[in-house]
């Protein structure tokens, strides 16, 4: 009966070792492939296609759209991009 005590506490006190953490994705994820696509020259409504509705766009200028995301896999370090596209005219005309 000890033994099944003893067995059982460590069952229960190993089990905590690695607890299981979830993938925190938040924003637009953009990869590689959807940013080859973009061109300037493109208009608001092709880029709103290829890459969805900003996460953000700038108060004061309207023809500023910024994708934001952040990625976190099982808890680990935290990646942060940032994609800035400026519109003049319905068309791109700068991508940082």
């Amino acid at each position: 009966m000890r033994n099944i005590i003893l067995i059982f506490t460590a069952i229960i006190l190993l089990s905590g070792c690695h607890p299981y953490r979830i993938d925190i994705i938040q924003g637009n994820l953009i990869d590689d492939k959807m940013r080859s696509q973009l061109h300037l020259g493109m208009s608001k409504t092709q880029v709103d296609s290829l890459l969805g509705t900003p996460v953000l766009t700038d108060t004061f200028n309207p023809n500023t759209w910024i994708y934001a995301y952040t990625k976190q896999i099982n808890g680990g370090k935290i990646e942060k991009r940032n994609l800035v596209l400026e519109f003049k005219n319905n068309r791109l005309i700068q991508i940082k």
